[in-house]
């Protein structure tokens, strides 16, 4: 089971770029970021808030990086894969969307009934998103898209 880290967060600026004063390293060449907060004092969720309150205008997403059990880092991409139990009609994934303040981004073609979407509501705590969706009895599995992160021993 991977939990949040309060140490090493996913920072996606706005297209003006990442804040100057935000000390982040970029993920690839995905657009993402990572932030390292080189004193984690507060949990994953107060950091978030933190970065959101001096940062938001700046970023259109943050969330924190996922640490499996062996320390492995998986980086949240800002979307959302959502399994239901059987594919939504039209209408229904509309009532989703607005519900939960998603926008649908696209079917899975092997598997029609997962879905990826993307948050519309940035001051949404990323995995408390996550547990809402997950409490939906429609709903079988929703978990962030993440790529792993890796580093030369």
């Amino acid at each position: 089971m991977a939990t949040a880290s309060s140490e090493y967060f996913v920072v996606k600026p706005t297209s003006a770029g990442p804040p100057e004063n935000l000390p982040v390293e970029p993920a690839g060449s995905t657009g993402l970021f990572v932030f390292r907060n080189s004193t984690p004092s507060t949990g994953p969720r107060q950091e978030w808030d933190r970065l959101m309150r001096e940062y938001g205008d700046h970023i259109e997403f943050v969330a924190p990086v996922m640490v499996d059990d062996k320390g492995g880092q998986m980086l949240p991409t800002g979307k959302i894969v959502v399994q239901f139990y059987s594919p939504p009609s039209g209408e229904a994934l509309q009532q989703f969307e607005k519900t939960y303040r998603l926008r649908y981004l696209k079917t899975n073609e092997f598997k029609r009934e997962q879905l990826s979407f993307e948050a519309l509501d940035k001051t949404t705590y990323p995995p408390d998103l996550i547990a809402t969706l997950r409490s939906d009895s429609n709903i079988k599995l929703a978990a962030p898209e993440t790529m792993a992160r890796y580093s030369r021993v």
